[in-house]
């Protein structure tokens, strides 16, 4: 093979492994989302995320035919996502995951790890 062909290959596979490393470090949880934790209680499983973002402090609010539950804080830890709060007097740890088109993760309750899966809303 050609050296000019060869070079130009690598170049390129190198730009296109910065460019996907660059979307993946950039992730971040914004805006509104649906989530589904199908083995959650009735009226638990399904509803809506909004993430919002002020002066540093990454928060939630979670609505569903329950009821608005407030996160305060999200910490991130590489591309992970997490945080503590309370559902109806029970201890929720959420840990969340950015994908390209989604985001995963599990809730902890009572014992319990659910999957939790988040698609964004189309507006």
């Amino acid at each position: 093979m050609n050296t000019l062909i060869k070079n130009s290959l690598l170049v390129c596979f190198l730009f296109c492994g910065l460019t996907v490393f660059a979307q993946n470090s950039t992730l971040t949880l914004k805006g509104n989302w649906t989530y589904a934790v199908p083995d959650a209680p009735y009226g638990y499983e399904k509803g809506t995320i909004e993430f919002k973002q002020a002066d540093d402090i990454l928060s939630a609010t979670i609505k569903n035919t329950n009821g608005t539950y407030n996160i305060r804080n999200l910490k991130k830890d590489n591309n992970q996502y997490t945080s503590t709060f309370y559902v109806d007097g029970s201890e929720v740890v959420i840990s969340l995951t950015p994908q390209t088109d989604k985001i995963t993760g599990v809730v902890k309750v009572e014992g319990y790890d659910l999957p939790i899966t988040l698609t964004p809303v189309k507006e």
